[in-house]
């Protein structure tokens, strides 16, 4: 139930988090390392000088052991020849990522997200990045938005070589039947407002932070055609 729960708003998960892909894994992954440690404060009292021997033998149990905990609530423990049975909130489960993962539980659920930012995610993001700001643009110009438009960029070497290489993905996501470098300095900042500003389109400059910088000029495609016979 957990993971239809989880598919049926997947899209939005990835979107919203910036995530590239949501994979599920088994109890016994090797992305996550968990352990159990004994819920003093509850059977401190009761257990008394089986307390010991007892969070011993929890510190040892296995990850199949802690899953069968977890699904059932409860679970039997051989202790200095008695047995000792644990209910629910008799153990604290800890869930800890391998080296390059972060870790968080909440609910039964277990989340790990992988931190290691390869070149190719990172195009990816400052694609993501440059439609974000391109959409933005396009509100502050009052076009439509079923406008076509044309898009001129410039910028650091990184954000312009990912915004060549998902250009096809940046058009599609703006309806933007132009999209091309230009030089920053023709980028200029246009002065008018209201219609005569959607005529000549928005510019903005933007920091994408690790030191890259992006510049858009964002037009309506008509408009963009006229700018170019006058230059």
């Amino acid at each position: 139930m957990e993971r239809e729960s989880v598919e049926a708003v997947r899209a939005s998960i990835t979107d919203e988090v910036n995530v590239k892909d949501i994979d599920y894994v088994t109890a016994g992954s090797d992305v996550v390392k968990r352990s159990a440690k004994p819920n003093f404060q509850r059977l401190g009292p009761r257990l008394g000088s089986l307390m010991q021997p007892t969070h011993e033998a929890v510190r040892a149990l296995t990850d199949d052991d802690i899953e069968r905990y977890r699904q059932n609530g409860s679970l039997a423990l051989e202790v200095d020849g008695e047995t000792v049975e644990l209910g629910p909130d008799d153990l604290l489960v800890q869930s800890e990522g391998i080296e390059g993962w972060l870790v968080g539980s909440e609910g039964g659920v277990t989340v790990a997200l992988d931190t290691e930012v390869t070149p190719e995610l990172r195009a990816e993001g400052l694609a993501r990045e440059a439609v974000s700001r391109i959409q933005n643009l396009r509100k502050e110009a009052g076009l439509d938005v079923t406008d076509r438009i044309a898009v001129r960029y410039d910028g650091t070497d990184a954000t312009t070589d990912a915004l060549d290489e998902h250009a096809a993905y940046v058009r599609n996501e703006t309806l933007a039947l132009r999209f091309e470098r230009a030089p920053e300095s023709d980028l200029e900042e246009p002065g008018e407002h209201g219609a005569q500003a959607a005529a000549q389109g928005a510019v903005g400059s933007f920091d994408l932070g690790d030191g890259e910088h992006l510049t858009l000029r964002v037009r309506r495609m008509g408009e963009e055609k006229k700018a170019a016979q006058q230059r």
